[in-house]
């Protein structure tokens, strides 16, 4: 029997309070929820820094397990990357993330996600993944002492976009783990089967269908092999989160789907892949 469970994304249900994003997904069935901090968002991130443990009794007020925080560093993908070549700029992430790592144990979040930053002017593509690599390791070991997962996502518009690049990173940088979205790489041109050797590095999933240039489409439109997303789970032993994701947001145009019906939609169709794995072969 599986492990897995089911989370939903506090950023789901646009203009909802902590409080009211958890009540929703409770109505839904779905026992956890994970939370995005960005400055100036409904979760600050600057505010997580200032007072982590005060920010951690507000959300922890919403009621429901907390699943994973994804934590943005700057304003927007460009400001303050985790891979900046100013040395300045991954000290003061790494000064920050300390505070983090107070947030995340204060509220019971077991683990935490940051983006592997961007290409940047004056260096190689390659260099970028290597600076990518070498900080995402320093805050790896900082979150490993206190006992906080670290992760990252490959995502559109970063430094690690291929699924065959990322692979080709965690092979050489054992101590990180991805949370695995399948509509980022979709997004870029890559079939779903691309990112399927990405399974056993996974320890956390986002899911919302997509396909060839959309990040994120209507359930008649996606192109997303939900069963081979079972199989993969299942033949790593994945016994993590499943994060339901689908947003209203005019990036990438994913204002362009009914949250709420697409969730349902993926929600129950997971259930149903889950309880009757594994598939017949006939």
């Amino acid at each position: 029997m599986t492990t897995m469970k089911f989370a939903g994304a506090a950023w789901s249900f646009v203009g909802a309070s902590l409080s009211e994003s958890a009540a929703i997904w409770q109505a839904l069935g779905i026992e956890a929820m994970d939370l995005m901090a960005v400055p100036g968002g409904l979760l600050d991130s600057r505010e997580i820094e200032r007072d982590p443990e005060g920010q951690a009794r507000r959300v922890t007020e919403a009621g429901l397990p907390l699943s994973n925080l994804l934590y943005v560093f700057g304003e927007g993908f460009d400001d303050r990357p985790v891979n900046s070549v100013d040395e300045s700029v991954r000290a003061a992430n790494r000064e920050t993330f300390t505070r983090v790592l107070q947030f995340c144990k204060a509220a019971g979040i077991p683990s935490v996600l940051v983006l592997p930053g961007v290409d940047q002017e004056g260096i190689t593509h390659e260099e970028a993944v290597a600076l990518s690599a070498a900080a995402m390791n320093e805050l790896a070991a900082l979150a490993a002492a206190e006992d906080v997962l670290f992760l990252f996502e490959p995502h559109v518009e970063s430094v690690l976009e291929s699924p065959f690049e990322t692979l080709a990173l965690l092979l050489q940088n054992p101590a990180l783990k991805i949370v695995l979205d399948y509509s980022h790489f979709m997004a870029k041109g890559y079939g779903p089967g691309d990112a399927d050797p990405l399974g056993p590095y996974a320890r956390h999933v986002h899911l919302r269908h997509a396909c060839d240039g959309k990040l994120q489409v209507r359930w008649d439109d996606g192109e997303l092999d939900l069963h081979a997303v079972v199989e993969v789970l299942m033949d790593a032993d994945y016994n993590g989160y499943l994060t339901l994701e689908y947003e209203h947001d005019p990036w990438m145009d994913c204002d362009q789907v009914d949250v709420m019906t697409e969730t349902i939609k993926m929600r129950d169709e997971m259930r149903h892949l889950l309880a009757t794995y594994p598939f017949s072969q006939e």
